[in-house]
């Protein structure tokens, strides 16, 4: 028996954001107003399904990411020595780092929420959820950039900004695109008519409904991982009604190769370096086609 268009529509509906608004602008105004933060330049910026609307009810934890300015990480893998000699030449090492940074932001949290009990998380510092807000995590990096080989012999090396951060705990760099990523799923969202970002929602929901009846472990899809599954389907697979989106959406996924799905961002591969396996990407597909089929 197929789910109830009724079930998916409600299942396509965005969760609460004042709560995430909230929380995101009383981080954003207490490290503006801090005076040991005062003499560095950084951004402060809402990132995760807040920031892309694919946010469901349920969702809590706001992603806050706080990106250095004065200190960026350079990738110069793809350069040649010499190009890579030119570009590195207009660059000095710099005198205060992320680990400088990272200790600077938690104290300013620590100062900013006195009665929270603040802790230290692998790659962010955590608010926990209170009476008066939802919890947060906050994310203090550094600019990444990607360095590109000159398209012409004139011209010089570009790169790609991302984000750096250091996972403290697992102890390694963790590297993403969030521009590029939100960006993406705005177009996608557009090509698709509006059908994309409810899609994903919808997917969203699914998985926490077939972790609760035990059709999938718990941990085998994250929400990042749907979303850029999704991604990567076509978009003329989306529309019409919702109902025929997931049966072509899941359709197109079962008999689709994985092996060289991306990140929604574009530039990073949806699977290896520790991101996720196809294996729990097909136990995860697996999974919708079984609630599909046997849902009552």
């Amino acid at each position: 028996m197929a789910i109830p268009e009724s079930q998916l529509e409600t299942w396509s509906h965005q969760g609460a954001v004042a709560s995430a608004s909230a929380i995101y602008q009383r981080i954003r105004d207490a490290l503006q107003a801090d005076t040991t933060l005062s003499v560095r330049n950084f951004d402060v910026s809402l990132q995760g399904s807040y920031r892309n609307s694919t946010n469901i009810r349920g969702d809590s934890d706001v992603d806050v990411v706080v990106k250095l300015e004065d200190t960026f990480q350079p990738d110069y893998d793809q350069l040649d020595e010499l190009t890579k000699a030119k570009v590195k030449a207009g660059h000095r090492d710099a005198t205060y780092t992320l680990a400088d940074f990272r200790r600077d932001v938690s104290s300013a949290i620590q100062r900013a929420f006195p009665n929270h009990n603040i802790t230290e998380g692998g790659k962010s510092i955590k608010i926990p959820r209170t009476a008066n807000n939802i919890p947060a995590d906050v994310v203090p990096c550094l600019e990444y950039r990607l360095y590109r080989p000159p398209q012409t012999f004139l011209s010089d090396a570009t790169y790609i900004d991302g984000i750096w951060l250091w996972d403290v705990q697992r102890n390694h760099s963790v590297i993403s695109f969030p521009k590029q990523s939100y960006d993406n799923g705005v177009a996608k969202h557009e090509r698709t008519n509006q059908w994309y970002k409810p899609t994903v929602r919808i997917f969203k929901n699914a998985r926490s409904w077939m972790e609760d009846k035990g059709l999938i472990r718990i941990g085998t899809a994250s929400s990042h991982a749907i979303e850029c599954l999704l991604y990567n389907v076509p978009d003329e697979q989306f529309g019409r009604s919702y109902g025929s989106t997931f049966v072509n959406v899941v359709n197109w996924l079962s008999s689709a190769d994985l092996t060289n799905f991306v990140c929604q961002n574009g530039i990073q591969r949806l699977f290896g370096d520790g991101r996720w396996t196809e294996a729990n990407a097909r136990a995860f597909i697996a999974g919708l086609i079984q609630m599909w089929n046997q849902w009552r």
